[in-house]
């Protein structure tokens, strides 16, 4: 189930790429290219120089592509959740999410997913961590079309939710 999920995600990704991606992996990509042509270069004359640019190029391969969607996320594509209520029913074990996604980012939305995760709570912040790998239940939503500088409001049930133990619910959201 975790694997369609990712799949999911990362399909989600690249159908939707923008000009600010193509730009910014063009650039990791020229980078790649020089730095290794550089280390050819330099191989009989500075071969622990070389050693450093090929080390170089295998760090900007792996940890490239992570940066340069995280960078993305937090400018072009920031997308925050506001206005957000949790509310228990203690009659129907129902509870009830309300909140709005708001695009603070440099492009219209065509796809937004929120992801709700229901925490034990702990005081304990290693054990909080360790809680967050298990959640007690988790949700995930699609919001669609959100303009720039506009919200869209969401709504998650969660049936049959009464928990014997204090709870944290955390919410995450990541648009295209």
């Amino acid at each position: 189930m975790h694997l369609t999920i990712l799949k999911q995600r990362i399909l989600d990704y690249a159908h939707n790429l923008t000009n600010y991606d193509y730009i910014a992996y063009g650039w990791l990509f020229a980078l790649l290219i020089c730095f290794l042509l550089l280390s050819v270069v330099l191989i009989g004359k500075k071969p622990k120089t070389s050693i450093f640019f090929m080390m170089l190029v295998s760090l900007f391969m792996i940890a490239g592509p992570f940066g340069i969607k995280y960078g993305l996320d937090q400018t072009v594509r920031k997308a925050v959740i506001v206005d957000e209520n949790i509310t228990q029913l203690p009659f129907s074990k129902n509870l009830v999410v309300l909140g709005e996604v708001e695009n603070r980012g440099k492009i219209d939305f065509n796809r937004c997913r929120v992801f709700l995760s229901v925490l034990k709570k702990d005081d304990n912040e290693y054990l909080q961590l360790l809680y967050s790998l298990k959640p007690l239940r988790k949700k995930t939503i699609v919001v669609d079309k959100i303009p720039k500088g506009e919200k869209s409001a969401y709504k998650i049930v969660l049936n049959r939710f009464s928990p014997k133990v204090k709870y944290l619910v955390k919410q995450s959201v990541e648009c295209y």
